[in-house]
């Protein structure tokens, strides 16, 4: 339950707001979006920190935390986050891409995924 909540407080919460005004809404480089991109950079650096020294959040295997803090990981290019800052989180998404089944969320969004 404590990385759901942290998910849904601290690393979606800003990404998702970052990644709508960056992303999609093409606002450029504004005091706000610097202010998300340093809140999700934060956040990035905690569960990267965490995962250093497991394969999945919780336990052994992967577990809802896991797919629930994953959604965004796989759109860096939205935020203008480099995520080469962040090699722990690099190989837990390399892991659940693995998973049987696994496809991009660009491969289940309906319409375009285009920016």
């Amino acid at each position: 339950m404590r990385w759901t909540l942290f998910d849904n407080h601290k690393f979606t919460s800003y990404y998702a707001t970052l990644r709508f005004m960056y992303g999609l809404q093409k606002s450029g480089e504004t005091p706000v979006v610097e202010f998300l991109r340093l809140r999700a950079k934060a956040a990035y650096a905690i569960v990267d920190e965490h995962l250093a020294h497991r394969a999945f959040m919780v336990g052994d295997r992967l577990t809802i935390a896991d797919l629930s803090l994953a959604g965004y990981v796989f759109m860096p290019e939205e935020t203008g986050i480099d995520h080469s800052a962040f090699p722990a989180i690099a190989a837990w998404k390399d892991r659940i891409s693995k998973m049987p089944g696994w496809r991009h969320p660009y491969d289940l969004m309906p319409g375009p995924t285009s920016l």
